[in-house]
């Protein structure tokens, strides 16, 4: 209960070209297109006014930049249907004007021949109840070569049809990545193949595998090649709930922490849902049937990743059976989490900040601290004062000036996120540093009125100042995200295995926080030898350069919690001392050593030693 890691990643994303202004990302998500001969006319007339549609909506101003079509391009994985598909992808080229080499696809149920590999499909189903047997079989052979001809119509289509497409193969051969630069942003397209042990129907349901070996596979290949990209699109068939329960919940994971989008289809029904703080993380968009029966409301959707606001849109438009044409059925808007690859220091920051405004000079280290995520404490309005609090705090308050200047502010970051190595900082200060000095303004003034809030933040920034000296910042890796999404789950044994892998590593800065990570994970463990070990692990970092008050804390609380009240009375003064700004935090603590011995005296000494005193 007592120990917590803040590891805040606000990760809104807002992209600026050099010029100061981005066109959106934009793409079409199909599904379940159910192509098959002898049911040409009724296709025609749905597929034919879903393209018609689309090419209205480019005529808007829509400009697909890829298509992702997410499975079930046949319906019974033969080779004659998919002699239909490559006259359907050509008319959908003509609408959208995205080229074949842009149009990615993934093998659904329907895919899947199923008079083909029948007791080789039988066999697989019942003998793979564990990830070892599926590591196994995806680390290829014949059985998994004689299990996918089950495929071999549509991976034959997918080879043939798609000549030219930038497409590399995952080691298993299931999934692929493919690498896309749009308005220099780079985009891995990530495709798995969920269908690889589907046969159809309900019977599937819960007994399907993508396999964590091909997600790992395939994100490792997307955030190799030339760097990490800075969004990663994935999609397969079937929705992750319809997996094995042993795969599901590895495989959600992976997806989850490494994708920001994840289409899926299969439901005929349209819907989505995000994951990680605020609904920021990876955004699952389940599409419904592009063609299902031509009395049915068959859809298409489209999807715009606009990185100047942040923002990704969702448009679904459905059929009419009674007109024959698609319409806007629904749009949702939905924040977007993406992690920096590089950035700044502090200092750099501030010194570039005052440079482009003096009037931010006193707190222009505090400031730059809240960008770079090295602080994540924000003044908030509190009656007629003002508090410092977390900036998903300050959003559920009401609409205030403050609130809408820290929003505009806190865009910054993202701005840093993209355009730091690629022009300088005076460069993207010049082009839009106005949110950051409209923010510092409006603390000016109200900190004119409030001399609490003054000091406050003089005190912040002190802070700042000092840690950046004692302690260099380096850039934070997919590792700590990893790292920080587990204690965030409160998932102790797997953060406990992640960063045990990881204290060791060669860049000191993921060392010292794997270390603090493997503290944490073991102090809310219920064994008293890991709770010793985490003591040590506390000890050693709250007496290093690189303490942080909540290490000092938590040793603090451990020491109480295990008896040692002398030793965490000493703890609580010492990080008093270290971190004064943070004295209320250490005065709780104390109270709670004085309850626990009732020893009125240390009361005094704590208080005293808060205020300033010897």
């Amino acid at each position: 209960g007592g120990y917590t890691f803040c590891f805040n990643y606000l990760m809104t994303f807002v992209v600026y070209s050099v010029k100061g202004s981005m066109r959106p990302i934009c793409w079409l998500h199909i599904s379940d297109i159910h192509l098959r001969a002898g049911n040409e006319w009724s296709q025609d007339v749905v597929l034919s006014a879903m393209c018609r549609d689309i090419k209205a909506q480019c005529a808007k101003g829509i400009r697909p930049d890829f298509i992702l079509v997410t499975g079930d391009v046949a319906f019974s994985g033969k080779s004659e249907e998919y002699a239909l598909a490559g006259s359907f992808f050509n008319a959908l080229q003509t609408a959208s004007g995205v080229s074949k080499e842009r149009i990615f696809c993934v093998a659904g149920n329907h895919d899947v021949d199923r008079s083909r590999q029948k007791l080789c499909f039988r066999g697989a189903r019942a003998e793979l109840r564990g990830p070892s047997q599926v590591d196994a079989l995806l680390g290829g052979g014949e059985d998994l070569e004689t299990l996918l001809m089950r495929q071999e119509n549509y991976r034959h289509f997918q080879n043939s049809y798609f000549t030219g497409q930038d497409r590399v193969q995952t080691t298993d051969g299931l999934g692929y990545v493919s690498q896309l630069a749009i308005e220099e942003i780079q985009l891995a397209i990530v495709g798995l193949d969920s269908a690889w042990l589907a046969e159809g129907g309900i019977d599937d349901h819960g007994k399907l595998l993508i396999g964590e070996r091909q997600a790992i596979n395939a994100i490792d290949m997307a955030r190799g090649g030339n760097g990490p990209p800075n969004i990663v699109v994935g999609m397969a068939h079937h929705p992750l709930h319809l997996l094995q329960d042993f795969d599901r919940h590895p495989v959600k994971y992976r997806i989850e922490e490494a994708f920001h989008f994840f289409h899926c289809g299969h439901l005929h029904e349209s819907e989505t849902h995000t994951a990680g703080p605020s609904g920021s993380g990876c955004l699952t968009l389940v599409a419904g049937a592009s063609f299902e029966t031509r009395q049915s409301h068959n859809a298409y959707s489209i999807v715009k990743l606009d990185l100047l606001r942040g923002v990704r849109s969702i448009e679904s438009f459905q059929y009419n059976p009674s007109n024959g044409t698609f319409s806007l059925a629904s749009s949702e808007d939905y924040q977007i989490e993406v992690t920096p690859t590089r950035t700044c220091n502090v200092g750099e920051l501030a010194t570039a900040m005052q440079t482009y405004s003096p009037a931010l000079a006193p707190w222009a280290h505090y400031l730059s601290a809240l960008l770079l995520n090295e602080k994540a404490e924000l003044p908030i309005p509190d009656q007629n004062s003002y508090t410092f609090g977390s900036f998903d705090l300050l959003l559920t308050l009401s609409d205030s000036n403050l609130k809408r200047k820290t929003v505009d502010f806190l865009t910054f970051r993202n701005v840093l996120r993209v355009l730091y190595d690629r022009i300088s900082l005076s460069e993207i200060f010049a082009l839009h540093g106005v949110m950051v000095k409209q923010y510092g303004e409006a603390l000016m003034a109200l900190s004119d009125s409030d001399p609490s809030l003054r000091a406050r933040l003089e005190e912040h920034d002190k802070d700042v100042r000092r840690l950046s000296r004692i302690k260099p910042r380096r850039r934070h890796s997919h590792i700590l995200g990893l790292l920080g999404d587990l204690a965030d789950a409160n998932e102790w044994h797997l953060l406990r295995e992640q960063a045990e892998r990881h204290a060791d590593s060669a860049d000191a800065f993921v060392a010292i926080q794997a270390k603090r990570m493997l503290a944490l994970a073991l102090a809310n463990s219920e064994e008293p030898p890991d709770k010793a070990e985490a003591i040590g692990h506390y000890r050693s970092l709250a007496g290093s350069e690189s303490a942080e008050f909540g290490d000092i804390g938590n040793l603090a609380i451990l020491l109480l919690d295990s008896g040692c009240m002398d030793d965490a009375a000493k703890i609580v003064l010492h990080g008093i001392q270290m971190f004064p700004e943070k004295s209320s935090y250490f005065l709780d603590i104390g109270q709670r050593v004085v309850e626990a011995t009732g020893n009125r005296e240390l009361r005094t000494q704590i208080e005293n030693v808060a205020r300033g005193k010897t």
